[in-house]
């Protein structure tokens, strides 16, 4: 609606089959190459799912008899649609959304780069090597064409993983150490993920930036960035542009809810922290709820960033205070609850409940 070219490359997974979500043109992206209703590929490898396959990634079929690994069909896609963009004879902006489907599951080696790492890597660490190997290149070559276009200078960029690393799957293939947990966790480990910003001329080259953000923030950022007035209703993000120009944002909590177990029960005896969970942070302190177990556990990040030492049960008062402002949250957003297996009742807001561990209302 602001004269902006868009284009969705690469995974989507908005929503379920035969929604209008699943398809990225319903959603504000007037180009999609890629994306659908479906989480992760049928294969990395042409023609990336077999035809008929539910996986099978759509929008490559001129490819599908090529040797592409995966990430370089969707990365020449792009190249393509960003050149398309730039280059238009009628200028205008663009956003452009890349999501690569790794390093998702199947773990499945790009057969190309094998050679640069060693074969006895436990587990699937070898072929998992070989997918970030891809992705990083990927990125390179975006980042060169954005020179080569003569546009480097006008445009930022956002690289950003929306999870925590996989820690569940064939070896594992990779950890978050000194974090806790993984994808699907409530440790930090599972929401504390990586993420750089290019923007040329705007930002400090090499700054760091150590006040904690969470993805919400990037649709207020972008719309600030491109002078575009954020729609008139609720948002959990702010803008980031005043960190990003050396100043400050005003202190807040963050907030993450859960409310579902992840992946099967067999994961659940080898990783009981993948259950249902909301977590607050407030400064470096971190309280978890875990639903199923009706406790709290209480954490400060500044001291114990791999969360080994539970603080709640000597920072009684500390931990109240933090749930009170965690369950009003969810109350006034209506937040979904897990419910009893049995009774089918919504199980208590976190701090209600009057089991071991728990704490008074």
């Amino acid at each position: 609606a602001n004269g902006y070219q868009t284009a969705h490359i690469g995974k989507a997974h908005f929503a379920i089959k035969d929604s209008p979500g699943a398809d990225p043109t319903n959603l504000g992206f007037k180009v999609n190459i890629g994306g659908s209703h479906i989480g992760h590929p049928g294969s990395y490898l042409p023609p990336y799912g077999k035809a008929g396959h539910s996986h099978r990634v759509p929008g490559l079929d001129d490819l599908r008899e090529s040797e592409l690994y995966l990430n370089d069909a969707l990365t020449a896609k792009a190249l393509g649609v960003l050149d398309a963009f730039a280059t238009n004879p009628d200028p205008a902006p663009f956003f452009i959304h890349f999501a690569h489907y790794a390093v998702h599951t199947p773990i499945q080696a790009d057969p190309s780069r094998l050679g640069g790492y060693a074969d006895n890597l436990p587990g699937s660490q070898r072929p998992y090597a070989t997918m970030i190997e891809s992705m990083d290149d990927s990125l390179g070559k975006m980042l060169q064409r954005l020179e080569q276009l003569g546009i480097a200078d006008n445009t930022m960029v956002v690289f950003f993983s929306d999870n925590g690393g996989l820690v569940t799957h064939g070896g594992p293939p990779t950890t978050c150490a000194p974090l806790s947990g993984g994808k699907g966790t409530m440790r930090e480990g599972g929401t504390r993920v990586p993420m750089v910003i290019r923007w040329p001329g705007h930002t400090a080259v090499d700054s760091i930036i150590s006040t904690p953000i969470i993805s919400d923030d990037f649709l207020p950022t972008l719309l600030d960035v491109a002078g575009v007035a954020l729609p008139q209703q609720e948002f959990d993000g702010v803008s980031l542009l005043p960190l990003l120009q050396g100043n400050d944002i005003p202190p807040r909590d963050l907030l993450w809810h859960w409310p579902h177990y992840w992946a099967g029960s067999w994961l659940r005896e080898e990783f009981e922290i993948v259950a249902p969970f909301s977590a607050l942070r407030s400064g470096d302190w971190k309280v978890v709820w875990q639903w199923d177990q009706q406790r709290a556990e209480l954490f400060n990040l500044a001291d114990d960033i791999g969360e080994h030492h539970d603080l709640a049960p000597k920072q009684r008062e500390l931990t109240g205070r933090m749930l009170a402002k965690l369950s009003a949250r969810l109350r006034a957003v209506n937040a979904p609850r897990p419910r009893d297996h049995h009774s089918g009742e919504p199980v208590p807001w976190p701090g209600q409940s009057k089991v071991v561990g728990a704490l008074p209302d």
